[in-house]
């Protein structure tokens, strides 16, 4: 079943001091179905979660960033479960026109690493 989905276009947000890192100024949003979802502002992210070591292959900032945003928000506050936050995670990147191949290793990435960042922020 497709999904009908539409994320807001725009970010305000401001760098933080480690220059990797940023605080949301603004609410930002993302439709799906009938749902929306609000990253609050005061928000922190690292847009994509992805080793320095790759960064050549995969960036942590790039046309998926909006996605990931959505997806560090949806691991933070366990308002889905983990792998409905990762499939929505994967939906995001397809409305944004994200390649084939970027998004399907980015969902995989997550899928198979992102137990620990889970758990790490269910404690939190």
């Amino acid at each position: 079943m497709a999904r009908t989905i539409h994320i807001q276009d725009s970010i305000a947000f401001a760098l933080l001091p480690n220059g990797r890192s940023a605080r949301l100024l603004e609410p930002f949003r993302a439709w799906i179905d009938d749902h929306v979802i609000v990253v609050p502002a005061g928000f922190e992210t690292d847009f994509a979660s992805v080793p320095r070591i790759f960064w050549r292959v995969i960036p942590p900032w790039g046309r998926y960033a909006r996605a990931a945003i959505v997806h560090d928000y949806l691991y933070a506050s366990h308002i889905v479960g983990r792998k409905e936050a990762d499939k929505i995670f994967l939906a995001l990147m397809r409305a944004l026109g994200v390649p084939w191949r970027t998004r399907t290793t980015m969902y995989w990435a997550v899928r198979l690493g992102g137990g620990r960042a889970w758990e790490k922020a269910k404690k939190s």
